[in-house]
């Protein structure tokens, strides 16, 4: 038997007895907008904290020649809660009384919200996110 098939077979008898627990300390990644497979975050994420707990992520992203607003719900606060309503959009700064690429879920139990594609992508941006009702926003991108 070779010496990493005797490894692996020892690392499955040791988790099959329980003790050792592997762990992935990675973050989670986003996926991508229905809408364009390419894109990369720019700023900076804005970590939302509801009612003392650290709770979700607001990022915006560009790619495909637009900017999208992006929410993440951490796996935290999703199992002390049944359900919750999310909010997101691009703040286009040349003209801050829009809101561009929206998206919204009231009452849901999804981890992430993409907005829709903003046509801002020519002007400074920043996102805004809420997770019920508790808001922030990234850095300013020109």
């Amino acid at each position: 038997m070779s010496i990493l098939r005797r490894s692996l077979a020892a690392t499955g008898a040791l988790l099959a007895a329980g003790a050792v627990a592997l762990v992935d300390a990675s973050p989670a990644l986003a996926s991508t907008p229905s809408s364009c497979s390419s894109v990369r975050q720019i700023g900076t994420t804005r970590v939302l904290t509801v009612g003392g707990m650290q709770a979700a992520s607001v990022k915006q992203y560009y790619g495909c020649g637009y900017n999208y607003a992006y929410i993440y719900v951490w796996e935290q606060y999703r199992a002390s809660h049944s359900n919750w309503d999310l909010y997101v959009h691009v703040i286009d700064e040349s003209d801050s009384g829009t809101d561009y690429g929206v998206g919204r879920l009231n009452d849901t139990t999804r981890a992430e919200l993409w907005g829709a594609p903003a046509a801002t992508a020519a002007h400074c941006t920043h996102v805004t996110g809420y997770l019920n009702g508790t808001g922030g926003s990234t850095s300013t991108v020109c």
